[in-house]
């Protein structure tokens, strides 16, 4: 695993982090890394990919990831300031990761540690938002990977991705005492499990 610095005004990676970087093996192609925060899942990814994208809301996330490219001589990658696929156009990826905020609360305006930790008033109205974009971004072949929480009720998620013709599975979990991490894989309904 690469070196990665982290300052107070960046998501300090977490045992979300951990559990999504479980799912860079594998990366290839192109990559996209969602809600990069400190870039430890995209700059990671890199070392594997073709090229990977890192987005996230907070400037100074995008900052930080150059700091991180950078003490581990990684050049194959390019950072965008955007509120999740807003600023992508129609640019589709080989892989997507996706750590998005998902603790139940309203972030103030401002506040990065509130935009970087809380989905909506529900827990899931960010993951659900990225989720309804996904197909529009998402190569033929792709899969993409996602972190959900049990702080929230991730039905809603699983009921969204079937009535949207995606398929998932449970790749890995981590409990604690107040809620479930959960890794899960995404893909078209007519591939036959991509990204092996």
């Amino acid at each position: 695993m690469l070196k990665i610095l982290d300052n107070e005004e960046v998501y300090k990676p977490s045992e979300d982090s951990t559990l999504l970087l479980e799912a860079v093996k594998y990366a290839n192609g192109n990559i996209l890394d969602l809600c990069a925060g400190s870039g430890i899942i995209g700059l990671n990814a890199a070392i594997k990919s073709k090229k990977v994208t890192l987005v996230d809301i907070n400037k100074k996330a995008l900052s930080l990831i150059k700091k991180n490219a950078e003490i581990n001589n990684i050049t194959n990658y390019e950072t965008l300031n955007s509120n999740l696929f807003d600023k992508l156009g129609k640019r589709r990826f080989d892989v997507i990761y996706m750590n998005p905020p998902y603790l139940p609360g309203k972030a103030k305006k401002g506040d990065y540690l509130d935009a970087a930790t809380l989905g909506g008033k529900k827990g899931y109205e960010i993951t659900i938002r990225a989720i309804k974009k996904l197909g529009a971004h998402l190569n033929r072949n792709g899969c993409a990977f996602i972190i959900l929480s049990t702080a929230y009720d991730v039905d809603k998620v699983y009921k969204l991705l079937e009535s949207i013709n995606f398929k998932f599975s449970v790749i890995d979990t981590k409990k604690f005492f107040f809620e479930e991490l959960i890794l899960i894989k995404i893909y078209e309904k007519r591939r036959h499990s991509p990204c092996k």
